[in-house]
């Protein structure tokens, strides 16, 4: 799942980018001078011995220790690379001059939990652009939904299509039917192809007005369990601009003294979480001691020119399939790097926020 989940967020990514859209040009065709043909090498002379040394190395087939320590580096870099995607989900991948939030409407107690409904406002789009909704839920593929979605006068996301006209189908009769009959075994025969029939025009997912009214505010429905963020992005039917943003209805954060530190699940189960910190020194080297029973480990990102960081979390301890993690802030890094020297000494951040989250088989739970 986790690399279904990356290479979903790698063609958002493609179509977004995290910073923004270049423009790229063809390169110009450049003359370059035919190449003489190389001499041949010498080839061996007869009374030549051949050497052992002198053989191909025998191909090398891995253990199973070695082919299972190639499948964990490769779930770390899947991983890792999927918390990076989710981290930049947002206004880091939003067109230049473009933005989207999610507005809460309203929350209903369901038997699957708290279903919870958003509306889209937006800023910088066309009035006239025909945009597409993706979303990108926990453990599943990013996709598009619906298609034919502009803003209105007052930035609400609407359905500006009305329901596309269904041709006349008409009777079909032996002599213009393209269908060859069914076999006797009640089964579909394959239809005939068409001579000449061209490819679909566009790849567009379903247009909105199939099951709207023009006009009718978007709205998306849906229930999460806690820390678990509602990530959503509006781009162009050409997908050339768009903004994305995420939303998390139930939130696991803590804050001290104007430091923030909130938990994000990356997976389900929690088996990966983001930690999200703000309110810290600028481009400062931070010291984050994560804790699950006896075992503690220690994390040091660095916020960025903000203050703040994202930091990826896999979680689990050895001989457990459930249990508990505490994250907190344990100060400043003052591990002696290659720029301490150039570094002025920061002083002690007097805050101490703690955040704890439960991980582990069964333990995702929607609100």
């Amino acid at each position: 799942m986790v690399f279904r989940s990356v290479l979903a967020a790698c063609s958002l990514a493609a179509v977004f980018g995290v910073s923004s859209l270049a423009q790229s040009t063809p390169s110009q065709t450049q003359q370059t001078p035919a190449q003489q043909p190389s001499a041949p090498a010498t080839a061996p002379s007869a009374n030549q011995k051949l050497q052992f040394q002198d053989l191909p190395p025998d191909p090398h087939t891995p253990s199973a220790a070695e082919q299972e320590q190639q499948h964990q580096q490769a779930v770390l870099s899947a991983a890792m690379r999927l918390a990076s995607m989710q981290a930049h989900w947002g206004p880091d991948m939003d067109s230049p001059g473009l933005s989207i939030a999610l507005a809460e409407v309203r929350r209903t107690k369901t038997a699957q939990g708290t279903s919870i409904t958003y509306q889209i406002t937006g800023s910088g789009f066309s009035p006239d652009g025909k945009l597409t909704l993706v979303r990108w839920p926990l453990n599943a593929e990013a996709h598009s939904v619906m298609s034919g979605i502009s803003f209105d006068a007052k930035g609400v996301a609407v359905c500006s299509e009305t329901a596309p006209v269904q041709p006349a189908t008409p009777t079909a009769t032996p002599e213009t039917s393209l269908e060859a009959p069914a076999p006797a075994s009640g089964l579909s025969a394959a239809p005939t192809p068409n001579a000449g029939s061209a490819a679909p025009e566009s790849s567009l997912p379903p247009s909105c007005g199939i099951t709207m009214k023009p006009q009718q505010p978007i709205e998306i429905q849906t229930t999460a369990a806690p820390a678990e963020a509602i990530r959503v992005a509006i781009m162009a039917g050409d997908r050339k601009h768009g903004a994305a943003v995420s939303a998390v209805p139930f939130p696991i954060s803590s804050t001290d003294k104007g430091c923030k530190l909130d938990v994000v699940i990356s997976m389900k189960d929690a088996a990966m979480v983001l930690i999200e910190g703000t309110g810290f020194p600028p481009n400062t080297p931070l010291k984050l001691s994560a804790s699950t029973g006896a075992d503690t480990r220690e994390l040091h990102p660095r916020t960025n020119a903000e203050g703040r960081i994202v930091v990826p979390l896999l979680t689990g301890a050895k001989g457990q399939t459930t249990g508990e993690t505490t994250v907190k802030f344990a100060g400043l890094n003052r591990q002696p790097t290659l720029d301490s020297a150039k570094e002025a000494a920061q002083p002690d951040v007097d805050c101490a926020p703690v955040v704890s989250f439960h991980w582990g088989e069964g333990t995702y739970k929607t609100e």
